[in-house]
């Protein structure tokens, strides 16, 4: 009978020392949230999964063609930050550069994209940003001429040998083939 009374009283104590040195739970602070955050917060996300798509494309181009694959993020972002095909970015990419980051012709032309440096300066050196201006190069092209005359100008618009880069470029994309 003491036994039981003192494993009780133990018990007892434990219970006790656990209530005194367990914190008290502080209460939740319910913050209102707006309606454009909301708005905001469903945004970014459809940019997000518009980027991991992107990506993908991307990268299913560059692993068809052969190139490494390092560069199908930065070119999904860029893909779809102008709202250019992926898989025509990655394709022009692979006609433009071989994939080569460190691609130059004798015009001064640059990258992945081959970017002009003597206009866009050294910030083409960078692959991501390479990629950007090309990706806004090539937007502003077939927003205003149309995929094939856009791809045509993107290539310095050469009568000689315009069809054959635009079948190129629309192969090694995926889209003709």
């Amino acid at each position: 009978m003491t036994r039981t009374i003192t494993v009780l009283a133990g018990y007892v104590l434990i219970g006790l020392a656990y209530w005194f040195i367990t914190p008290t739970p502080q209460p939740v602070k319910i913050v209102p949230v707006t309606e454009a955050q909301i708005k905001e917060g469903v945004k970014s996300e459809q940019v997000a999964k518009k980027n991991k798509r992107a990506i993908l494309a991307a990268r299913q181009v560059y692993k068809r063609l052969g190139c490494r694959q390092d560069f199908s993020e930065a070119t999904g972002r860029a893909a779809t930050e102008y709202g250019v095909s992926p898989r025509l970015l990655a394709g022009l990419v692979f006609v433009e550069s071989s994939c080569n980051p460190n691609a130059t012709d004798h015009l001064g032309s640059f990258g992945l994209a081959q970017v002009n440096t003597h206009v866009w300066g050294k910030r083409a050196n960078d692959p991501a940003t390479n990629l950007r201006i090309g990706a806004r190069i090539l937007a502003s092209y077939v927003g205003r001429y149309g995929l094939v005359e856009g791809l045509h100008h993107y290539n310095g618009y050469s009568a000689v040998h315009g069809h054959e880069y635009v079948n190129k470029v629309l192969t090694a994309s995926g889209v003709k083939g």
